[in-house]
């Protein structure tokens, strides 16, 4: 069951990065530039988090 938790994290990862990365490089969503400083930022601290918690998952895992 761990494992699937992990994949689910590492998606979720994968998806916030990857969304702040179009978020970055096109203009897919019209949305004033301050709100979209602040869209990137949330996506990729919310996306550093999650990255930390299925890194201390899978560190738990090899113990």
């Amino acid at each position: 069951m761990k494992y699937i938790q992990h994949f689910l994290g590492i998606l979720v990862v994968v998806l916030c990065f990857g969304f702040a990365i179009v978020l970055l490089s096109t203009e897919l969503i019209e949305m004033e530039p301050w709100r979209k400083q602040v869209m990137i930022a949330v996506f990729m601290s919310y996306g550093l988090f999650r990255a930390w918690r299925v890194y201390k998952g899978f560190k738990s895992i090899q113990k």
